[in-house]
């Protein structure tokens, strides 16, 4: 360890107190749960002009997230401290977008869990505020839109050109992995698979060929291999056992029964989920039945897309409020 080693990093929420909250988000952090397959990715992804200033040294994670909460089930993060050729420690900040479309709020997220980030790794050294570590934002997304958001907080200002060389460039870097070649995401073939899986995340029907390619690639009874599993099953709604079946004796024709048996943990989890949620809806609507008479079609319909987490607050509320219009009210789901 020298003076000049990577920062230590922040403190942040812990992954412990915050569970994953989407399949996108467990894929994420198993892709890059292997540091030489996390330094693999950031070098691949991030732009020539960044990855020169960076050292040999492996990325070093540092836990917790800075995602606000309400954010989590579309956004996921990683934060990496790295140490740039001239020795001197910096941040890769790592932001998955899991959202259809591009969020236009981006610029300014990014900016505020960069500031986050040296808040927390400042503390109560304020000495620290006079040689922060530079943070290189990268963003990940694979929605169905093109991203045509600003990568810079400079380009959402309003004001005259002469004034933009007075004002510091807060530039971060995209990669739209669903509009490059499946061979340009990676030359790892297992890196290569879990990216084409996120593409994947969109929720378009995918040919069996393009499952058949990504389950192949992937190591044998590893981390990646369940996972990859678990978030195929989860997000191609139409994807039937026979189907699956197919894939796996394609793939893995040695392991079919284990893939096999990998999916059906996952359906039945889901087939768990889904019927917790189903009961948790007619407790809602039995009790708003009981106190205000039958429910508007429009509002069971609501209640029915929405998730355990959202519906077990309603449980509660739906006794309490004075008319079924108030249930929403007060930072629920809407």
């Amino acid at each position: 360890m020298t003076d000049r080693d990577p920062p230590s990093g922040p403190r942040a929420e812990t992954t412990a107190d915050h569970p994953p909250d989407s399949p996108h988000d467990a894929l994420f952090r198993a892709l890059l749960a292997d540091p030489r397959d996390a330094g693999t990715v950031l070098l691949e992804q991030l732009p020539p002009e960044i990855t020169r200033h960076l050292s040999e040294t492996p990325p070093r994670l540092v836990d917790g997230s800075f995602v606000d909460p309400a954010l989590r089930g579309t956004t996921s993060d990683r934060l990496y401290a790295v140490t740039l050729t001239d020795t001197r420690p910096a941040f890769l900040y790592v932001l998955l977008e899991h959202k259809s479309r591009p969020d236009p709020r981006t610029p300014l997220q990014i900016l505020g869990y960069m500031l986050r980030i040296w808040e927390r790794h400042v503390g109560r050294d304020t000495a620290k505020l006079a040689c922060l570590p530079p943070i290189l934002p990268l963003v990940l997304y694979h929605g169905r839109a093109r991203w045509r958001v600003p990568t810079s907080v400079l380009d959402c200002l309003d004001m005259d050109d002469s004034l933009r060389p007075l004002v510091q460039d807060l530039r971060y870097t995209v990669r739209d992995l669903g509009r490059m070649p499946p061979e340009s995401l990676s030359t790892v073939p297992h890196i290569r698979a879990v990216l084409m899986a996120l593409r994947l995340g969109t929720g378009d029907d995918a040919p069996l060929e393009r499952l058949v390619e990504i389950v192949a690639a992937l190591p044998d009874d590893s981390l990646l291999e369940r996972q990859v599993v678990h978030y195929i099953v989860r997000v191609i709604g139409r994807l039937t056992k026979a189907d699956w079946r197919r894939v796996a004796a394609l793939a893995k024709p040695d392991r079919e029964d284990t893939m096999v048996s990998l999916a059906a943990q996952e359906w039945r989890a889901e087939g768990r989920v889904e019927g917790r949620a189903e009961g948790t809806v007619e407790s809602v609507i039995m009790i708003l039945e009981a106190r205000f008479g039958p429910v508007d079609p429009h509002l069971r319909a609501h209640l029915a897309t929405l998730t355990v987490e959202h519906l077990q607050p309603l449980v509660a509320r739906a006794a309490t409020i004075d008319s079924p219009d108030a249930l929403f009210e007060g930072g629920g789901s809407s």
